[in-house]
């Protein structure tokens, strides 16, 4: 998996999102960095393919319905 942040985008392999990577927070499964996808307002394991936290409850979140199961797709 190759990974990089550029401006404000981080991109991994070919797919491209707003957001970056967080140098302080790691995955407690593989220890691998944490991103952060702004466009869900949440973090995620780019080598586990996994959310670290849940959706959350509210009805009217801007962030969390449009969420999908997995952060990076055909993984």
């Amino acid at each position: 998996m190759k990974i990089e942040e550029k401006d404000d985008k981080v991109i991994i392999d070919d797919f491209e999102i707003d957001g970056h990577i967080d140098e302080e927070r790691c995955c407690s499964n593989c220890k691998f960095n944490l991103v952060y996808y702004e466009d869900f307002d949440a973090y995620f394991c780019p080598k586990c393919n996994y959310w670290t936290e849940s959706k959350c409850s509210d009805p009217d979140c801007n962030y969390c319905p449009k969420r999908p199961e997995k952060p990076l797709p055909n993984k």
